[in-house]
């Protein structure tokens, strides 16, 4: 009864959010967005009371705590009194969609919200139990030779330049191995948990963790910290902390809270270290996602004197899973890059030209620009939906653990990248995955001739 009148409840609440954009101010409105972030706190609190969570620390609130930031933020808190605080609102962008925007960002995540209510936990379905999975070395090595071959190629001398101001140009193939080495450690660390649970479901049993997975992780994060990167880094520890308490501990929102606060000052640290300058201000902590609200601005400007791209401004990351797939129907149908990616449109249009220098953009904008109202309204109900599904399986379907692995891994940057920002790492894990299946499957049969 309590599940049918939630889904009633969010139901009305997305009505609304749609009739708040549909009639927002055509100007910005101090008030109006006030009360679109009032509205979403409210739908928050409800949305964690009706999911009724037991742990804290998965995809749904790492997700809510950047869309904040990344849609509410900057147009409640920091428009009427530092409007150019940061960089990026030094670039002309029209204030007039701000009201309209942080409306669209209202309704994107009440369609998120409602997604995920309308999947109930269902007892009834069938998934095969996960099993032992031996390939957790194997995958380590190959993670390992790959990230080899990205230092040899100069791929990581290049990396640590882009942080550091230097020019270091890096070997074609650096990017690929720089792409492929992630997507076999991942899996290797959601083999990892699988298997640990399997063992014994109440603790961690340390005779069962792989060493050279383990040492391979520390050696990684340490060499990509040490470059100035946090992107992987963070992704590794999210993907650890969400296993271990899905797993294992759960944890209250409190000490969510907590692990939050020393995770993003330990980022922010990063930055520091590798030459951004120094805090003058709280803010200043959260700047990478604040300064992404601009991005929703200009995508919906875009698109009133543009037109929607009807999915043109997703092509490079669609395309992105398949090696060689960019090149190949770019040149075939004589498509710009810059105008096959929402990130790229954004920056064109800020800098009035082809820029080294990213603007990025966000998941709202990039629905917006390619669908308008209804690809965000339907998209995001899609991914609320599917996060729910993958998250209640993980324990006992290994595709669906691979999936929350990968998504948990991009719940922070999920919110200022395009909406299909994940595909390439879930594709290539679930393809790794199946092929470990096939290669495991076809041993057992040939020992039973």
């Amino acid at each position: 009864m309590n599940n049918i009148i939630y889904r009633l409840l969010f139901t009305v609440l997305f009505i609304e959010s749609i009739l708040l954009f549909l009639l927002a101010p055509r100007y910005y409105h101090f008030e109006f967005n006030l009360f679109c972030l009032v509205q979403y706190l409210i739908s928050s609190f409800l949305f964690l009371k009706a999911k009724n969570k037991k742990n804290y620390f998965d995809f749904d609130l790492i997700f809510m705590f950047s869309f904040f930031f990344v849609m509410f933020f900057y147009p409640v808190f920091m428009f009427q009194s530092d409007p150019l605080k940061y960089f990026a609102f030094k670039y002309e962008f029209n204030e007039n969609v701000i009201s309209r925007s942080t409306a669209l960002s209202l309704l994107g995540i009440q369609a998120y919200f409602l997604g995920s209510i309308s999947f109930r936990d269902q007892t009834n379905i069938k998934a095969p139990k996960n099993k032992i999975y031996n390939s957790i070395t194997r995958l380590s090595i190959v993670s390992a030779i790959s990230f080899i071959l990205f230092i040899v190629s100069g791929g990581y001398a290049s990396l640590r330049g882009a942080y550091s101001g230097e020019q270091i140009q890096a070997s074609g193939l650096a990017s690929y191995f720089w792409a492929f080495s992630p997507a076999f450690l991942f899996c290797a660390l959601a083999l990892q948990f699988n298997n640990l649970y399997i063992k014994d479901q109440k603790k961690i049993i340390r005779k069962y963790i792989n060493k050279t997975l383990v040492l391979y992780t520390i050696i990684f994060i340490g060499l990509i910290l040490f470059s100035g990167s946090r992107t992987f880094p963070l992704q590794i520890i999210l993907i650890c902390c969400a296993l271990f308490t899905m797993f294992y501990k759960q944890i209250g929102f409190i000490s969510f809270a907590v692990l939050v606060f020393i995770g993003v000052i330990g980022m922010f640290a990063v930055n520091i270290m590798r030459g951004g300058g120094d805090l003058s201000g709280l803010a200043d902590i959260v700047m990478d996602l604040i300064i992404n609200n601009r991005n929703t601005y200009v995508a919906v400007n875009y698109v009133d004197v543009n037109g929607l791209t009807f999915g043109k401004s997703m092509l490079a990351v669609l395309l992105a899973p398949f090696p060689f797939a960019q090149s190949i129907i770019f040149s075939i149908f004589g498509i710009n890059p810059w105008d096959a990616s929402s990130a790229s449109i954004i920056t064109k249009i800020s800098l009035g030209g082809e820029s080294e220098l990213g603007l990025g953009t966000n998941i709202i904008a990039d629905l917006y620009m390619s669908f308008g109202m209804i690809g965000v309204m339907f998209f995001m109900f899609l991914l609320g939906r599917y996060i729910a599904k993958i998250k209640y399986l993980a324990k006992s379907n290994i595709y669906y653990l691979i999936s929350y692995t990968i998504m948990i891994s991009y719940s922070v940057f999920l919110v200022r990248a395009e909406f299909f920002f994940f595909s390439r790492y879930l594709l290539w894990g679930l393809f790794i995955i199946f092929c470990i299946e096939v290669y495991n499957n076809s041993r057992k049969k040939a020992r039973l001739r």
